[in-house]
């Protein structure tokens, strides 16, 4: 049985109601299963490119004891990711820098601790029984393996508006005053890490601490799924939506006719007034000009630059396929030498009928069966228009996504 000593989770001070904005804050992130420290240098490039090991983490080997102390990931000058950590802390009399779990059989390699089933599970129950170590004040779930705590500065802004959306939880978190600027960035990373790695976030919410010092989300992974396929390959439209059509057999283009009510009969009389007013060889010559422009437009039509289908499911539910050039790709997208002149987006939503009940952070279990039931079909729609324009697959939180494990 090999034992894995991990560091206890710093317990930052508590913030005085004097320190406001620009004071250091502390947020953390649990995670019910050991993540190599590499992936988690990942995921946070993919929401902040220049992500990069400061410090670390450095795995010192004593027999059946391997010690993990935590390294340091800089996201920005004002924020730095570090970890990994024990969800305990130390108890006020304690003195130990290391705190000792139990686990399965493991092996080392390269990049950090290796189970040789691919996953690490730590025995906590002794951690319990340990007079030296306490329960974390943000009260961490009781599956939490690993802690990684995120720190930047403190940028708050006004209370979130009441009775509007809020599928992340964020505005009930920070019901006091939103996050701005740096720290938003931050908080809306690690929401999307925990959702990724079914974990949960917690934060330090409250200015001036107290017993609701810490509030805590855990997002639901269900709740990611969108896709967006990115390429260097235009499919036109019919190509698309006989790949579609291959997964949904129904689906079609998306409507593009606009009702019309006739024209404006007040500003057509007002136009007429002016040209009445012009000379007759300039009237001449812009009449000219107007037939030269409709013949050439008929002869060669405009190329179509994008364009939609869309699925009718159940209920009023949709699914639809987007297609057009973007200039704006995700984080992790933008150092990729095919993607650096703008690349082709295929975007598969779905848009259910309530839109209020899904902008939720816990929708209504009636939404989510919907949510399962379309959820297959949109990655087998990613897949099929992978499967003809290659690329990378992204999610909605702007994670990579392997298309063989949708």
């Amino acid at each position: 049985m090999t034992q894995l000593r991990l560091s206890p989770t710093p317990l930052p001070d508590l913030p005085s109601r004097s320190a406001g904005t620009g004071a250091q804050v502390t947020h953390f992130l649990t995670l019910p299963d050991y993540l190599d420290p590499s992936d988690m240098e990942f995921l946070f490039q993919c929401r902040e490119p220049r992500a990069t090991w400061e410090t670390l983490p450095r795995e010192i080997v004593d027999g059946d004891i391997v010690e993990i102390l935590p390294g340091t990931i800089r996201l920005s000058p004002r924020a730095v990711v570090h970890g990994p950590y024990s969800p305990r802390i130390l108890a006020p009399e304690s003195q130990s820098k290391v705190i000792s779990l139990e686990t399965g059989a493991v092996s080392m390699g390269d990049t950090g601790v290796i189970l040789d089933t691919g996953v690490l599970h730590l025995d906590l129950g002794a951690l319990d029984k340990d007079p030296e170590t306490q329960p974390h004040p943000a009260q961490f779930p009781p599956q939490a393996t690993l802690v990684w705590a995120l720190t930047c500065v403190r940028e708050r802004g006004e209370a979130p508006m009441r009775d509007v959306g809020d599928r992340d939880g964020l505005a009930r978190i920070f019901a006091e005053g939103m996050p701005v600027r740096e720290e938003f960035r931050q908080v809306t990373s690690l929401v999307s890490i925990a959702r990724f790695l079914e974990g949960t976030a917690h934060f330090d919410a409250v200015l001036g601490g107290g017993a609701e010092r810490y509030r805590s989300v855990a997002p639901d992974p269900a709740a990611n799924v969108e896709l967006t396929v990115y390429s260097d390959v235009w499919l036109d439209p019919q190509a698309t939506l006989r790949l579609a059509q291959l997964v949904a057999p129904t689906m079609q283009y998306m409507p593009t006719e606009v009702e019309w009510d006739g024209p404006n009969l007040e500003a057509a009389q007002e136009v007429r007034d002016e040209l009445v007013a012009l000379a007759p060889d300039f009237l001449e010559k812009l009449h000219r000009t107007a037939d030269e422009f409709d013949a050439q437009t008929l002869a060669e039509p405009e190329a179509v630059t994008a364009y939609g289908l869309v699925y009718e499911a159940s209920k009023g539910d949709l699914v639809t396929v987007e297609v057009a050039g973007t200039q704006w790709l995700p984080p992790i997208l933008e150092n990729i030498e095919w993607a650096k002149n703008g690349v082709i987006e295929y975007r598969i939503s779905w848009i259910p009928d309530d839109l209020e009940d899904w902008h939720r952070e816990l929708p209504s279990f009636e939404l989510r069966q919907r949510r399962t039931r379309i959820t297959p079909l949109v990655r087998s729609l990613t897949r099929s228009l992978y499967s003809a324009t290659a690329g990378e697959v992204v999610d909605q939180d702007g994670f990579l996504r392997d298309p063989a494990s949708l």
